[in-house]
C-alpha cells in the first residue's frame, strides 16, 4: 500500500466548516476523494491522493488533478458504497469519512446505513459539521468534556447496553424507544459504552 495512514475518505457534501473537524483533516495523511469531493478538497486547501467512483462530477475535467483516478462502475452502489469496498480490497482497516452528511436527507441517511452494514469488515467514523458517528459493537471508550452530549441509538430492542461516564447511565439494559438514548452528558474526560450488538455513537463536538 502506497498510501499513508490515517485515511479519509471525502465526499461532495457540504464541506467541513466546524473547527473540530477542521483540525481532524490537519492530521489526515492520504485524501481518498469521492467524485467531485476532489474539488472541494482542493477548494479547502488539501491535495487529492486519489479519486474514486463514477466520475460523473469532475467528468473532462481529468487532466486538472495531479493524482490517480479509478472508476468503479458499479451503478447498483452509490459512490461511499463502491469506495469502500475498494478500500476493503486495498487492506485498509481503519477509514475516517467527510462530506457525506447534510444536503438531501435520504442520502445522508443512506450513507449513515451503509456504514453500519460495513462496520464488521472496517472501522469507519464520519465527522459531521455536528458530531462525529461511528458504530460499535462491543465496549469502547471514548474522550469526552463534561457535559459534552453523547447520543446512543440501537437497532435492535434486545441490545444490551451498559455505560458508564454519562449522567443517565444504563445497566445491561436495553433502549424503550428510538429517543431514549438522545441527548445524554459526559460527567468527565472520558466515558465508555459496552453493548451487546451494534449501536450508533453520535459524539456532539464541544462548543
Amino acid at each position: 500500500m502506497k498510501y499513508k495512514y490515517p485515511y479519509a475518505l471525502f465526499g461532495n457534501g457540504p464541506k467541513p466548516t466546524h473547527p473540530a473537524v477542521k483540525r481532524r483533516l490537519n492530521l489526515i495523511n492520504t485524501f481518498f476523494c469521492v467524485d467531485g469531493g476532489a474539488d472541494k478538497l482542493i477548494e479547502m486547501g488539501y491535495k487529492p491522493n486519489l479519486i474514486l467512483g463514477d466520475l460523473d462530477s469532475i467528468g473532462d475535467k481529468k487532466n486538472k488533478y495531479s493524482c490517480d483516478i479509478i472508476f468503479l462502475e458499479d451503478q447498483t452502489k452509490n459512490d461511499l458504497e463502491k469506495s469502500i469496498s475498494w478500500c476493503i480490497d486495498e487492506g485498509i482497516n481503519e477509514l475516517e469519512l467527510f462530506g457525506f452528511s447534510n444536503g438531501r436527507d435520504d442520502h445522508h441517511l443512506a450513507n449513515i446505513l451503509i456504514m453500519k452494514d460495513f462496520s464488521s469488515r472496517i472501522k469507519i467514523k464520519m465527522y459531521t459539521n455536528n458530531s462525529l458517528l461511528l458504530f460499535i459493537d462491543k465496549h469502547s471508550t471514548f474522550s469526552s468534556k463534561p457535559n459534552q452530549k453523547i447520543s446512543i441509538f440501537s437497532f435492535n430492542q434486545e441490545t444490551k447496553i451498559t455505560t458508564t461516564g454519562l449522567k443517565y447511565s444504563l445497566q445491561n439494559a436495553s433502549l424503550d424507544s428510538a429517543s431514549h438514548g438522545i441527548s445524554n452528558l459526559a460527567t468527565g474526560t472520558s466515558f465508555s459504552v459496552k453493548t451487546s450488538d451494534w449501536i450508533l455513537v453520535l459524539i456532539h463536538y464541544y462548543q
